[in-house]
């Protein structure tokens, strides 16, 4: 520890040649008393004058008499501007209009608030910042003398750590009640799916005809909200490629100018040297397209909304700010000129179904989606915004150095049948497993059923010739889909797996994406065919089918 920088008299000096050099230094502004306890050790002066934390000294009317380099650089005071002023300089309201009162108490009748204890605080800058702080205050006795002296810790870096740590484990308790929900949701419209399919199934006048296509359109609309509140809770497959972001957003560029209408002004500005990002393209749509739709709503007599592109990197100095790894990313922003945030408002903007617009004018999960989307691909979401200066959302997606990819074939609506297979369905639920057995059979298969692990097992014991077995995800039993998988893997290998949930494939135990074929809850018959057929016929799974 170096000490260059403090005043130290020399050992050979005489007392009354130390106090003067102390005194000279400036360091101190000390009585006689205070100074005589002080001086018989100049080595006194290193501890307080090279601490990282401050080091403030009042006396019993609460005038500063010392402070270290420490604390002046924490309150951005220089050090004359600080002593022989009271201490309550230091303090916002209401600790300053208190403090006064609290010392003549402390000296009349002891009573002891902070003093022998320590708390937190709030401290007051010159330049009139209000941060944390935690400060513990010591008494002593020099000579005829008492002095109180303080020990402040900046508490700013750990409060902001503690409300990001706090910010997340909400975000996860609120993706986590979105997912359970959004579970169970897509059960109860596989059920209504699959029975509006069997009614179309039959002849109906043209009245029902029409009513049973708005019930099959709505049972889509509820689809894709479920679909929403599983991107933010993180639950639902991705199918990404890699994509060229430039080339992506101009190919929106008239479909945000049609879905935000004539009196907002699009703005690009992108980088040529954005580059190409391993993502979702349908996902990445429909994020920017609800953070244009936002923009727009935050500007009712019009605006601008600018999109813009940059590549930039995050080194480790700026992780925990970005709260992204280091690495390539490639920032996605969409900036409006609106009416921008409050704090209160900025604080909830992601939580799923939070919302300032009027009762019916939105749902409320569009920055949440987008905010679950940019975590699941690995990479960022950032909102600024101020009252009256509008919003910036910015998406920070990992960099690729892969080239743009090609989107792959969407499913086709055929329904292949059976030729002459025995399948095994694995449901817990009874409405689903109706449906699911009844189409099955309808395509001409042989359905066997079980409504757990071990019923599943036994019904493969007792049931040779099984070709497939079908299995929901989450079960009762103490053992879920994944695990029935590894077992049938293990003891019957000939068996062909396909696992569906309202989850996604990600709620394997270990938390880890799997690599079985996959099939999303509600799925259509003719998804759940395609997918049944291409396994039996030995294809590879491909992608997994979009509800």
């Amino acid at each position: 520890m170096s000490s260059s920088n403090v005043s130290r008299p020399p050992d050979h000096a005489a007392p009354a040649e130390r106090k003067d050099s102390i005194a000279s230094a400036g360091a101190f502004q000390l009585s006689d008393a205070m100074l005589q306890a002080l001086i018989s050790d100049t080595r006194f002066l290193i501890v307080p004058e090279t601490m990282v934390d401050g080091l403030i000294v009042i006396d019993t009317k609460g005038t500063i008499t010392y402070v270290n380099p420490a604390c002046t650089n924490l309150f951005l005071h220089a050090r004359e501007d600080l002593i022989g002023r009271n201490v309550k300089m230091l303090m916002p309201p209401p600790f300053q209009d208190e403090h006064d009162s609290y010392l003549g108490r402390h000296r009349e009748a002891g009573v002891r608030r902070i003093i022998g204890i320590g708390r937190e605080l709030q401290g007051l800058k010159a330049d009139g910042t209000i941060f944390p702080m935690y400060l513990s205050v010591g008494e002593a006795h020099a000579g005829d003398a008492d002095i109180f002296v303080g020990i402040i810790y900046d508490l700013t870096e750990k409060k902001a750590a503690e409300e990001v740590i706090l910010h997340h484990q909400k975000l996860d308790t609120i993706g986590q009640l979105s997912g359970g929900i959004a579970h169970d949701f897509n059960n109860i419209l596989s059920v209504i799916g699959g029975n509006l399919e069997l009614i179309g199934g039959g002849d109906l006048p043209p009245a029902a005809r029409r009513a049973l296509v708005r019930a099959q359109d709505a049972a889509t609309r509820a689809a894709r909200i479920t679909h929403r509140l599983l991107a933010f809770a993180r639950r639902q497959p991705l199918s990404s490629r890699a994509i060229d972001i430039n080339e992506a957003l101009e190919e929106m560029s008239h479909m945000l100018q049609r879905a935000i209408g004539e009196t907002v002004d699009i703005q690009m500005h992108l980088s040529p040297d954005a580059g190409i990002a391993q993502t979702d393209i349908d996902q990445f749509e429909n994020a920017i397209l609800n953070l244009a739709v936002n923009a727009r709503d935050a500007m009712p007599s019009g605006g601008v909304v600018t999109l813009e592109t940059q590549a930039v990197r995050f080194d480790d100095d700026v992780r925990t700010a970005q709260e992204a790894p280091p690495g390539d990313y490639i920032r996605v922003s969409v900036s409006d000129t609106g009416i921008g945030m409050s704090p209160e408002v900025r604080e909830r903007a992601i939580e799923p179904f939070f919302t300032t617009k009027d009762i019916g004018a939105g749902t409320g999960l569009g920055l949440s989606m987008v905010y679950g989307f940019m975590k699941q691909t690995g990479g960022h979401a950032r909102l600024d915004s101020e009252v009256g200066h509008g919003t910036r959302v910015s998406l920070f997606f990992p960099r690729s150095a892969g080239a743009a990819g090609v989107d792959p074939a969407s499913f086709e609506t055929s329904t292949p049948s059976a030729r002459g297979e025995t399948l095994l369905v694995v449901e817990d639920d009874a409405d689903v497993r109706v449906i699911t057995v009844s189409r099955l059979e309808g395509l001409g298969y042989r359905v066997k059923i079980a409504v757990d692990g071990a019923s599943a097992l036994r019904v493969l014991q007792t049931s040779p010739g099984i070709d497939l077995a079908l299995i929901d995800i989450v079960m009762p039993g103490g053992m879920d889909g994944h695990a029935l998988a590894d077992e049938i893997e293990r003891t019957a290998p000939g068996v062909k797996i396909i696992l569906t949930s309202g989850y996604s494939p990600r709620m394997a135990a270990s938390g880890e994406q799997i690599h079985r074929p996959f099939l999303p809850k509600p799925a259509s018959r003719a998804q759940m065919a395609q997918l049944v057929r291409r396994l039996l016929d030995g294809e590879t799974a491909g992608s997994t089918p979009r509800s």
